[in-house]
């Protein structure tokens, strides 16, 4: 519709132009024949201009495909029974064995031993000491070696102190065996005691630390 109006008044406007030059100079062919051909190269260009027009105002028509994807999450709760079988440990202790009896005891005399294959002192003081047992509380029990470097062990009853023959160190028997000479700084492992006051038997049940040489007692 707009190109036909376009049209319309553009021949009405090329006709008024003839016409009125037709009319103010009739004797002149010459410019008469110039005119009509601008008039038709304007109409050519006319032509050309409302057609690239007409191209341009045409609605353009597009055609798209569009994929649409769909995740979808499934979330499965999942119930596995199953049997464990859990072990425990097997408990692991001293023995209670029988190492002397009191009446087998002279002071500050020594017996030797073996406690859950150790080698063991017991001896009566005749004083008090640190875990003592027995009617006096003097009676004692400890590993023969040193802490220092192993070497076995012999007991001096004057100083009541088990020593050490490779560097002199003693341990005091009356004190829990704490060294208090020479080179070791840990204390001899002593023997835990127990005394029957009926029969005066004399039994060891354990040890107090690690004896040299031992990453376990029990081993």
């Amino acid at each position: 519709m707009i190109k036909h109006l376009t049209y319309y008044y553009f021949w009405k406007r090329i006709n008024l132009i003839m016409y009125w030059d037709v009319m103010s100079s009739p004797e002149n062919p010459q410019r008469r024949r110039v005119l009509v051909t601008a008039v038709g190269a304007a109409i050519a260009g006319f032509a050309v201009g409302a057609a690239a027009t007409s191209a341009l105002i045409q609605p353009r028509v597009e055609e798209r495909v569009v994929t649409e994807t769909t995740t979808q999450t499934v979330t499965e709760t999942v119930t596995v029974e199953r049997t464990v079988t859990v072990e425990r440990p097997v408990e692991r202790k001293y023995a209670r064995e029988k190492l002397a009896n009191i009446s087998e005891l002279a002071p500050n005399k020594p017996l030797f031993r073996k406690y859950m294959d150790h080698d063991v002192a017991v001896v009566k003081l005749g004083i008090p000491a640190v875990g003592g047992i027995g009617p006096d509380r003097d009676v004692v029990a400890f590993s023969l070696y040193c802490t220092h470097m192993g070497g076995r062990l012999n007991f001096v009853s004057s100083t009541r102190c088990f020593v050490c023959p490779i560097h002199y160190t003693q341990f005091d028997a009356a004190k829990s065996g704490m060294a208090v000479v020479g080179h070791a700084t840990e204390f001899l492992p002593q023997v835990m005691l127990e005394y029957d006051e009926k029969s005066g038997d004399i039994y060891a049940v354990g040890f107090n630390q690690l004896v040299y040489g031992k990453i376990d007692n029990l081993a």
